[in-house]
């Protein structure tokens, strides 16, 4: 039976009247309109400003790989447009097929062979040994360098910051100090490029659970980007599971043995190709690249200073590289040849009295010669010495090297002894800070200024090992023999042991079942 209106009315549930909305709340268009750009520009941004990133590195890497590759292996020579990434996928080819080349007879010979040519130059060997040592710790499944971020009380004791670890002190600095010490990079913000090499106590290093990653952005921002208690559970989670698989029974575990263990098996053996093929091509690379880039800033500036009848590229079709260097090192000698005699000496009073006319050039020439003059003496000991003092405060430690003695107006103020110690930044050794050091607190060490500028290059990646003080030697500043090119490198590694390296055993180890657990921290 059809009910009635009236009926129907009575049997409505009572309509719920919402109170009306303050006037402080009520939101206006515009500040809508405003609202919904602010949440378009938070979405839009970060994606946007990835995909350009990406685009530019795949644009970059493209124009500097693709013209090397031959025309009739370039897929783009018979396509009538271009393939974004081309370039990044012949480089992993290419690094692959180094590594499976290098692995063998043939490649390990050729491998020791260009080493030991490399190690015959003096500049050259030094840039390539620190540069594949450094590799080949980074690169390491074993090593933490970098792998792991830690808390370390800086610049005073309740003042704290995040820093990365780089390994455990080894060596003469770990012979100086009292108890077990560790490397530690203190990046600073927003160029986490740069920083500081501490050396902090075991006791004061306190590791944090956070990825390399997370404490980059979190040091990157100035503080603003702070991982979510989310992200640290998550990364908890994820390195649970990675250590604890998920059960099967034996019957899914022999049905999936074969096939899974040959698939592991042939992407194990491409990463290490991959990884041995990198650690063979990067220090020369870069080594080369350093070496061209120096020869061809020589060359433009010394090359033009050659007469055209002089200059054998005017007779040559093609150029000569370090043509420039030659030059500059004939020039150098000629004129210092001139100026040993009496005649090169009083024209060369004569210039520096002109120069010593000008009120703002005689200043800055003054200035520089000194320096140079101080730097290339033969008695002088400036930056001729490694030393090693409590920095920033007592029980953390840090290298600088010794530039001399402290003036009297400067020496005058401190209670003790204090000389002069050059604190360079990490990995630019060019810049830093000048600190007043007392004498008593600066231990010397027996490292050369190579291998000083090496471990702080490094961030203590790259770690000389222990050697005896020099029969004769005195502790006193300044009385360090200069060995110049006769210290002895190590022998070169072969190329097993890079793949040694990179997998974290011999290259020929048997491959582990395929359900047991990776081990944490091993990276992909």
């Amino acid at each position: 039976m059809a009910r009635t209106k009236s009926e129907k009315k009575r049997t409505r549930p009572p309509e719920v009247k919402r109170p009306p909305t303050p006037k402080h709340l009520r939101v206006s268009l515009p500040a809508r309109l405003r609202n919904y750009l602010l949440a378009g520009i938070l979405i839009t941004a970060p994606i946007s400003i990835t995909i350009w990133v990406a685009w530019n590195l795949l644009e970059w890497i493209d124009n500097v790989v693709t013209p090397l590759v031959p025309p009739a292996w370039n897929p783009e020579t018979y396509l009538p447009f271009g393939i974004p990434g081309v370039g990044l996928i012949f480089i992993f080819i290419f690094l692959t097929f180094v590594g499976f080349i290098a692995a063998g007879f043939l490649g390990r010979v050729i491998m020791r062979v260009g080493e030991r040519m490399l190690g015959r130059v003096p500049v050259v060997r030094s840039v390539y040994g620190a540069t594949k040592q450094i590799f080949e710790t980074v690169l390491s499944q074993q090593s933490t360098a970098f792998r792991q971020v830690a808390m370390v009380e800086y610049p005073t004791r309740g003042t704290w910051v995040i820093g990365f670890i780089t390994g455990q002190t080894l060596g003469e600095v770990q012979g100086m100090t009292e108890e077990t010490v560790y490397n530690v990079f203190v990046p600073a913000v927003p160029n986490p490029t740069t920083g500081f090499l501490l050396f902090v106590p075991e006791r004061d290093v306190h590791p944090i659970d956070l990825t390399v990653e997370q404490g980059l952005k979190l040091i990157v921002s100035g503080g603003i980007v702070t991982p979510t208690a989310e992200a640290a559970a998550a990364a908890v989670q994820a390195r649970a599971a990675a250590a604890a698989p998920e059960p099967r029974s034996r019957f899914a575990r022999r049905l999936l043995w074969w096939p899974r263990r040959l698939r592991i098996r042939w992407v194990r053996r491409l990463r290490n190709y991959f990884f041995a093929g990198m650690l063979v091509t990067a220090p020369i690379s870069i080594t080369l690249w350093l070496v061209w880039k120096f020869i061809t800033f020589v060359d433009a500036r010394f090359t033009p200073l050659i007469p055209p009848k002089w200059d054998p590229e005017a007779y040559l079709p093609y150029d000569l590289p370090g043509l420039g260097l030659v030059v500059a090192l004939l020039g150098l000698t000629i004129i210092g040849m001139l100026t040993a005699g009496l005649t090169g000496r009083a024209i060369v009073g004569a210039g520096e009295r002109v120069l010593n006319q000008v009120p703002v050039v005689r200043s800055l020439y003054s200035a520089i010669k000194q320096i140079i003059e101080t730097v290339l003496a033969k008695k002088s000991n400036a930056f001729r010495e490694v030393v090693l003092f409590n920095y920033p405060r007592p029980e953390v430690w840090a290298i600088g090297f010794f530039t001399g003695d402290a003036h009297e107006t400067v020496a005058g103020v401190p209670e003790s002894e204090v000389i002069n110690v050059f604190l360079p930044t990490t990995p630019n050794p060019t810049s830093g800070f000048l600190l007043f050091v007392p004498r008593k607190q600066a231990k010397k060490l027996n490292m050369t200024v190579e291998e000083g500028l090496k471990m702080v290059v490094s961030g203590g990646i790259v770690t000389p090992e222990e050697k005896p003080p020099a029969e004769g030697g005195s502790e006193a500043a300044g009385e360090t023999p200069d060995d110049g090119d006769a210290a002895e490198e190590r022998p070169a590694a072969s190329v097993r042991d890079k793949l040694e390296v990179v997998t974290g055993g011999p290259a020929a180890a048997p491959e582990p079942p395929a359900d047991q657990p990776r081990r944490a921290g091993e990276s992909g």
